[in-house]
């Protein structure tokens, strides 16, 4: 993966913000893949979804700066609002309920980020933005938690898959045509699932000869 600066590069092909949040940590087997370590990768992934604007992150980066304890603790209420929403959407992606305490701690968050919803006079338009004068340090986390109410709700929560890989936990929208697809991507987990069965047929046969 590329560099940004110092932090990573996010891959946000999950299809939505609330997956690709999950998705910042693809191997849950692995902690060399959790790459949501510190405030700044919380920053990194807000600026690089597009849910945070330079100036905001400016801020934030600041406030982070002037209390890294409150930092720390803003990045573990983070992981711990991301493993909720990857085990909800894991089962979700096996036609299974989700478990209640974890869509218990995901409505205890909600309100907190609903509540900082404004409409706003945009041309002729009127859009949806967020009322943070306060820069709080959990502003990142406002729109992933409005992305997965939006698609626990929606129709298209029917199309939430997670990566028939091994050694992967991706969450994805499939929006294949015959709504078959396995992988998070074929040039990663389906060659690999490839050589492997393929490497099984070839033992397979050396041990008929």
């Amino acid at each position: 993966m590329q560099k940004d600066g110092h932090n990573h590069t996010f891959d946000l092909s999950g299809g939505a913000l609330c997956l690709d949040f999950a998705n910042t940590w693809s191997d849950r087997e692995r902690p060399d893949t959790d790459h949501l370590q510190e405030y700044s990768d919380l920053l990194a992934f807000a600026r690089q979804t597009g849910a945070l604007s330079g100036a905001a992150e400016g801020r934030l980066a600041g406030h982070a700066a002037g209390d890294p304890q409150a930092a720390a603790a803003a990045v573990e209420v983070a992981r711990g609002l991301r493993e909720d929403l990857y085990r909800i959407f894991s089962a979700v992606a096996a036609s299974q309920a989700p478990a209640e305490p974890d869509l218990e701690r995901l409505n205890a968050a909600l309100p907190g980020a609903f509540s900082r919803l404004r409409l706003q006079s945009q041309k002729d338009d009127l859009v949806w933005t967020w009322s943070a004068p306060d820069d709080p340090l959990e502003a990142p986390l406002w729109p992933v938690l409005r992305s997965a109410a939006e698609l626990l709700t929606a129709e298209e929560r029917k199309l939430v898959r997670e990566c028939a890989g091994t050694a992967c936990t991706w969450l994805f929208l499939d929006h294949s045509r015959n709504r078959s697809r396995r992988w998070c991507s074929m040039e990663t987990c389906g060659n690999r699932a490839k050589a492997q069965r393929h490497y099984r047929r070839r033992s397979e046969t050396d041990k008929d000869l």
